[in-house]
């Protein structure tokens, strides 16, 4: 594979739309059901490897970005991430360093995934839509219970473990406030 001539960032989704909750705004709701023949979403280990390969052999930096979408990645197990991590320390041209984002719920992070994602020096996008007033209404459980609580737990167990941590808001009619005026 040639190398790429600038930077780039390509969203893995190792487990396309899987996910744990039912986000009321969410384009992916029901998306598995267009594939009624599959067992699993999953990634399976040899396009896994092959992505890396390729990932790896077309980034032109000495940093090596990957990034880790969803559905909700941290559905597929804290295994599929060991995997993960092993594949591209495999494949690592000397050298060159592997940097690795996650973009996240929050709700299924438990002290082993934050012990995880330090270790490995993840980054990790969290998926929180403000205090519970605004995030509650829209990102619920498949059971349409509210997450506003866990993802918070989730973001504190983050940084606990010292793991660098952006937030990803969406924007809604819910949660759109007037602009500030200027000082």
């Amino acid at each position: 594979m040639a190398k790429a001539a600038r930077e780039f960032q390509v969203f893995a989704k190792p487990g396309g739309a899987v996910c744990n909750l039912e986000c009321r705004y969410c384009y992916y709701l029901g998306k598995e059901r267009l594939y009624p023949e599959r067992q699993s979403f999953r990634m399976p280990d040899g396009l896994l490897e092959a992505y890396i390969v390729q990932h790896i052999e077309a980034a032109p930096d000495p940093v090596i970005r990957f990034s880790w979408h969803g559905g909700e990645p941290t559905a597929l197990g804290l295994d599929f991430f060991r995997k993960i991590t092993a594949l591209q320390g495999k494949h690592r041209p000397s050298r060159r360093t592997i940097a690795n984002g996650l973009q996240t719920n929050g709700v299924l992070l438990d002290e082993e995934w934050g012990r995880f994602l330090a270790a490995e020096g993840f980054a990790v996008g969290l998926s929180l839509d403000g205090p519970p007033d605004m995030h509650d209404p829209y990102r619920v459980g498949k059971d349409g219970t509210p997450t506003h609580e866990r993802a918070m737990r989730g973001y504190e167990l983050l940084r606990k473990h010292g793991v660098p941590t952006d937030i990803l808001c969406v924007v809604n009619a819910h949660n759109d406030l007037p602009p500030c005026k200027p000082i």
